[in-house]
C-alpha cells in the first residue's frame, strides 16, 4: 500500500466538505499531474485486495471501484484548493480553481 498518499474521501473530510469535492478538484488538475508520480490509480480488476483493505480501514468511500490516491504534495495542494474555496464562498470556486 502506498504509506501517506491521501484519497479523496480523506481530502472531503480534510476540507469538512461533501463527497466529490475532491475529485472534482482533482479532474481539473489532473492533466497538468504524472499518474504515478502525482497520483496513483488503483484499479478494480488489478488491484482488488489494496482497494478492499482501503475501504475495510475506512479510507476510501465504500461505493468506490477504482480508487485515487495522491502524492503527499498534491494532496497538500488540493487540500488548499478545497480550503481555500471553503472559506470565500462555501465551496463553490473548489470546482473553478486550479
Amino acid at each position: 500500500m502506498t504509506v501517506d498518499w491521501l484519497s479523496f474521501k480523506q481530502l472531503d473530510e480534510a476540507a469538512a466538505l461533501p463527497k466529490g469535492e475532491a475529485f472534482r478538484a482533482f479532474r481539473r488538475l489532473e492533466p497538468q499531474w504524472r499518474q504515478d508520480q502525482d497520483y496513483r490509480l488503483l484499479q478494480s480488476d488489478l488491484d482488488a485486495a489494496e482497494i478492499a483493505e482501503l475501504k475495510r480501514s475506512g479510507q476510501v468511500y465504500r461505493s468506490s471501484a477504482n480508487v485515487v490516491l495522491l502524492a503527499p504534495a498534491r494532496a497538500e495542494q488540493l487540500l488548499a484548493i478545497l480550503r481555500s474555496a471553503t472559506i470565500t464562498d462555501g465551496g463553490a470556486s473548489a470546482q473553478q480553481q486550479q
